[in-house]
């Protein structure tokens, strides 16, 4: 026996015997079907659902499921959302300063070009004056050095002078 299909013979109710106003002499009879009365019988349409309550719990259960997932799904893209919106807006603020930094680094940058264009003759002269002053030191000791060795050559010379008039 298959409790889901839809192959399964529904029974159909015994026809009641009726009074000549058309009410169900049999109590019983008039409130078969979970309360439902006579009128709904004689409706051809109308006829017992197919499905169990079995499997109208599992349908049930289905969709609230679906529904308590689609509610955390949606929980989930808020949190995420929020989540990257500060990262977000951490990283603008960071942003933002740098840019004001960079902006007022730029600008002393170039203002220490110009200073440093304006400069540069300057700059020039004192390499030259540096340059000078190590020649002329080198200069100094190189005249140092040759005045020392005519010195020395020449008091070699004086004694050498003395020495010959004395042997003489």
């Amino acid at each position: 026996m298959a409790l889901f299909s839809k192959d399964v013979p529904e029974e159909k109710p015994e026809e009641n015997p009726k009074d000549k106003k058309g009410k169900s002499k049999d109590k019983k009879d008039k409130k078969d079907k979970k309360g439902k009365g006579k009128e709904d019988d004689d409706k051809p349409g109308l006829k017992r659902p197919g499905t169990s309550g079995t499997e109208n719990i599992l349908i049930t259960n289905r969709k609230e499921a679906m529904e308590q997932f689609a509610k955390a799904q949606r929980a989930e893209k808020v949190w995420r959302a929020k989540k990257q919106a500060t990262a977000a807006r951490e990283n603008y603020t960071e942003t933002k300063t740098h840019f004001r930094e960079c902006f007022s680094h730029f600008k002393l940058a170039f203002t220490g070009l110009f200073a440093v264009m304006l400069a540069i003759p300057h700059l020039i002269r004192d390499k030259k004056e540096q340059r000078r002053k190590k020649a002329d030191a080198a200069r100094r000791a190189r005249d140092l050095e040759r005045k020392k060795k005519l010195e020395e050559a020449l008091a070699r010379q004086s004694i050498d002078t003395t020495v010959t008039k004395l042997d003489a």
